[in-house]
């Protein structure tokens, strides 16, 4: 098997395979609301046969079930993880947690999931009130992840289960991306809040022992960076920045012409329709080139548009209108600092992360 097709090297990181994109949540920073494209679900033959195309052809080290949409919804989830154990492949479920409970997180494990993201994102009562839920409080969706977090402790497997927190420091910058939204602003702010979690999580069991352990690592983290804090070998906490994914299109940018990017030979996506995508953050399928339908997936990665943008990103170069939006902002100097960033950021301070 080739290691590499054209300039893309394989296997790449992630391939996003979209089982649905539909969600129970409405999340504010998410564009959930500002997509257009039809809502649906996979055929679960198409999801197995993609499946089986990524190891014959070793395209992807792993497949995360998620661009949009909560994939505890689709009803063959356990089944497609399964099939995807079975091919030696790796897999990672992201999701809101809602529907996560103790039999399906078990089944999850039976599978095969090597990684399970929860997606908490807002640690209190105040900022759950941005998720957009129906019929779900604050008290009983945080005492379901409890739960969850605490019968994840006390079981034997290979499995890892990471929680996953916001923070929002850049509003505080005098060119903030999402000055609405607030969630933990501050470092302060941050670690307050994973301590809360730990606390409770660990109280009462065999890992309160490493208490003191797990708030040292608290108390190193900083809001302005990604973050990751382990309360055991297979559990633990990892905290992002928010962008402005949510409305960064809804105007007209100034484009980028420089910055980088490593979509396509880091990741991209497959949606629940067989459209391709650029990458996971396509919420649209505004990259979209083909259908794994009437394309396989090599040809897709040798097709001309997708080796032209991976070039054009192998010397900063911003090609794809897409992209050029997408790393562009509302007025030159923020455009310009975003392409910078873009730069510092993916090629230096996430290696490792």
């Amino acid at each position: 098997m080739p290691d590499a097709i054209g300039c893309i090297k394989l296997p790449v990181n992630r391939l996003h395979l979209e089982l649905t994109n539909i969600c129970n949540f409405s999340c504010e920073f998410c564009p959930d609301s500002k997509m257009t494209r039809k809502r649906g679900m996979m055929p679960i033959e198409n999801a197995k046969a993609i499946i089986d195309q990524v190891a014959e052809k070793d395209i992807a080290k792993s497949i995360f079930f998620h661009v949009m949409g909560e994939p505890t919804l689709y009803p063959h989830l356990v089944d497609v993880a399964a099939h995807a154990n079975r091919k030696g492949i790796a897999t990672c479920l992201t999701t809101n947690g809602s529907r996560l409970d103790i039999r399906l997180l078990s089944e999850l494990v039976d599978a095969g999931v090597d990684r399970i993201i929860i997606s908490l994102q807002t640690p209190h009562e105040e900022t759950f009130s941005l998720r957009g839920t129906r019929g779900l409080t604050f008290g009983e969706y945080s005492e379901n992840i409890l739960n969850i977090a605490r019968q994840f402790m006390t079981e034997d497997g290979k499995s890892s289960l990471t929680i996953s927190f916001l923070s929002s420091p850049l509003r505080r910058l005098i060119i903030p991306i999402y000055p609405e939204v607030s969630i933990a602003d501050t470092s302060k702010d941050l670690k307050k809040h994973l301590q809360a979690w730990a606390d409770r999580i660990i109280k009462g069991s065999a890992t309160e022992g490493r208490r003191s352990d797990i708030a040292k690592q608290i108390r190193r983290i900083c809001s302005f960076r990604e973050n990751v804090v382990y309360l055991s070998d297979r559990l633990s906490f990892r905290t992002r920045i928010m962008g402005d994914w949510s409305i960064h299109f809804d105007r007209t940018n100034v484009e980028a012409s420089f910055g980088y990017c490593p979509a396509i030979q880091d990741n991209f996506g497959i949606l629940w329709n067989g459209d391709y995508t650029f990458c996971c953050t396509d919420f649209d399928g505004a990259t979209s080139t083909g259908n794994v339908a009437d394309m396989p997936i090599a040809d897709y990665l040798r097709s001309d548009e997708v080796q032209r943008t991976v070039k054009g990103f192998s010397r900063f170069r911003v090609l794809h209108k897409h992209c050029r939006q997408c790393l562009g902002d509302k007025n030159l100097l923020n455009a310009i600092v975003k392409q910078l960033g873009s730069i510092c950021y993916f090629k230096f301070l996430r290696k490792g992360v």
